[in-house]
């Protein structure tokens, strides 16, 4: 719902009831033979259940200026139901119930647009605090992947986009992310995490790129975008064990379309510079002596034909 308050300030809000009920039934692990004969039964049938009321709902307010300006602020308080370890594969101790997550969520907003809206610039700003945040925590031991909650953590930053027409041909674009990630309170395998980062929570994201026309004669269109992404070092798990820290890295790419009515051509381009990067690492030392790595794209370069009708 929402109430003009003006004819430039709009207050908003909403709320939301949700009751859930969850129940897993007949849950069961079993290692077979290349002859379907079972092994080992890894997990016996098991059933979890769970039952929850919550509240949640967003309060905010709008402030249009001008056609050209818009800034609004909201105060939120969300909430995710409880879940299954969907991950439950090979240890009785993986088949538990995360408890709910909840959030409160400030932010603060401004669109914006200049020099007969050549020039669009959009800024945010955000300060949540989670109650019970969830992710999945790997045993180096055992391999076992454990769903589990802590206690409570407080991400806050801004992030920005840029986009500046300078020419009908013309444009250039970027962007930017700053995270500061916190656990305030919590503890995981008698490790008390307070202090620590949240993993995959990179201080700073940054992203460029360029959208030139390099010919048009209304019949043939040829157009090219290069751009480059940077992600600062982040770690890979709450821990912040230095193993599994991944250090900042920046990828180029680009595509070159061209555009001749009913067909199209783009050759593009990906992680031109060839870098080496991890998208996850988890820590298998102490029970297999490795550690597993997801590593990101090598180069990678294609080129893709559309037709439309």
């Amino acid at each position: 719902m929402h109430f003009d308050l003006s004819a430039r300030v709009t207050l908003r809000g909403g709320f939301r009831y949700t009751h859930d009920d969850g129940a897993q039934t007949g849950l069961e692990a079993n290692l077979l033979g290349s002859d379907n004969v079972s092994i080992a039964t890894l997990i016996p049938p098991t059933s979890l259940s769970f039952s929850k009321d919550n509240v949640s709902g967003k309060i905010g307010l709008d402030y249009k200026p001008s056609h050209d300006l818009l800034f609004y602020a909201n105060y939120a308080h969300g909430y995710r139901a409880s879940s299954f370890n969907a991950q439950a594969f090979f240890d009785p101790s993986e088949v538990t119930i995360a408890k709910p997550e909840s959030i409160n969520a400030f932010e603060a907003d401004a669109k914006t647009q200049f020099l007969d809206r050549r020039v669009t610039l959009n800024l945010a700003a955000f300060y949540y605090i989670y109650t019970n945040q969830r992710f999945i925590n790997v045993e180096p031991a055992t391999g076992a992947q454990l769903f589990v909650n802590v206690d409570r953590s407080r991400p806050y930053g801004g992030e920005g986009e840029l986009t500046v027409r300078v020419s009908d041909r013309f444009s250039l674009r970027g962007g930017f992310g700053l995270l500061a990630s916190k656990i305030t309170r919590g503890t995981l395998d008698g490790v008390d995490l307070a202090g620590n980062r949240l993993a995959n929570a990179p201080s700073v994201t940054l992203n460029a790129g360029i959208d030139a026309t390099l010919f048009d004669d209304g019949a043939t269109k040829v157009s090219f975008s290069p751009d480059v992404s940077y992600v600062s070092s982040q770690d890979f798990d709450v821990f912040n064990k230095l193993i599994l820290k991944e250090g900042g890295y920046a990828l180029l790419g680009a595509h070159l379309d061209v555009e001749h009515a009913p067909l199209s051509l783009s050759l593009w381009a990906k992680n031109a510079g060839n870098n080496y990067y991890h998208t996850w690492r988890i820590d298998l030392l102490s029970g297999f002596g490795l550690i597993y790595n997801h590593i990101g794209a090598p180069r990678t370069y294609g080129a893709t034909v559309g037709f439309k009708f």
